[in-house]
């Protein structure tokens, strides 16, 4: 089947478009929950034009995949993007992947099934890759708060053993704490700031990045201040708790390396072993006189 050209290029033409306008206004960030407490204390102006166009897209979701999608916004750290605009990115997304498989059935001058099918299929892939990077970026930024969680706890026992109250600690301590978990120590005093409990300041950071080690840190932490407990000990034993949980967490994963071996050896080893052995009794069979 052959296109009418003109058409088509309009088509592609349009699609791109709405693709990368789409794509643009999802890229605009929101402010994050503690900036709004800000505003809300010191009456700053704030006009609603984001919100109000994010309002349009929240509808692409329901309220329960609203409630799961701001959580793993959360748990990514992406604090300035709302679900709206991960919706507007699938949107865009799925144009994009849309358009790319019209434009390459237009260059092979075919609409077979099989060119269908690849359509359908980039269209799914565009739509869902905003999704995945969003998990790649959970997954990544808990990684990352794991490594970096028992030097924090270590530098708190430190500062506090030295005479400073636990507030002066975590802001010492957020100077060395660089990236997420930094991010998150930081939040955390600006919450304090804003005149937030330190506890429900804690669990609010344990809530968002959703880490069972950092959970059970926070919570110690809450249990020892409550019970007046020595501090210090209690940091000390957690950083040394966080970092067996490492330990045992990677010979997890050492363990589980020959199985995962299984399949690359079945599909790359055993072929190139099978032609060493016998590679050279089929070219002699096949070299001979029949």
């Amino acid at each position: 089947m052959v296109f009418g050209l003109p058409l088509i290029i309009i088509a592609i033409a349009i699609g791109f478009a709405l693709a990368t306008g789409l794509l643009i206004i999802s890229l605009v960030p929101t402010q994050s929950e503690v900036s709004k407490r800000l505003e809300d204390l010191e009456v700053l102006k704030w006009d609603g034009t984001i919100g109000s166009r994010q309002a349009a897209f929240d509808r692409i979701f329901n309220e329960k995949q609203r409630g799961r999608l701001q959580q793993q916004l959360l748990e990514a750290g992406w604090y300035k993007v709302s679900p709206g605009q991960i919706a507007t990115r699938m949107v865009a997304g799925s144009i994009f992947g849309l358009t790319l498989g019209i434009c390459l059935s237009a260059y092979m001058h075919s609409l077979d099934l099989i060119y269908v099918a690849g359509i359908l299929l980039l269209t799914v892939i565009g739509g869902y890759y905003p999704l995945s990077q969003l998990k790649s970026a959970v997954v990544s930024r808990k990684i990352e708060i794991t490594k970096a969680l028992p030097d924090l706890l270590d530098m708190l026992a430190s500062t506090v053993q030295a005479g400073l109250a636990f507030n002066a600690a975590l802001a010492s301590s957020q100077e060395a704490a660089m990236g997420a978990l930094g991010e998150e120590i930081k939040a955390v005093l600006s919450e304090v700031r804003l005149g937030r409990s330190r506890s429900d300041a804690l669990k609010s950071m344990a809530s968002r990045v959703r880490l069972e080690q950092l959970s059970t840190t926070v919570t110690a932490i809450v249990q020892a201040e409550r019970l007046g407990s020595n501090l210090a000990a209690v940091l000390e034993e957690l950083a040394e708790e966080v970092r067996n949980r490492r330990m045992v967490r990677a010979e997890e994963i050492a363990n589980l390396m020959p199985t995962k071996m299984v399949i690359p050896m079945a599909l790359f080893m055993l072929p190139a072993l099978f032609v060493m052995i016998f590679g050279g009794v089929v070219a002699q069979y096949l070299a001979g006189p029949h």
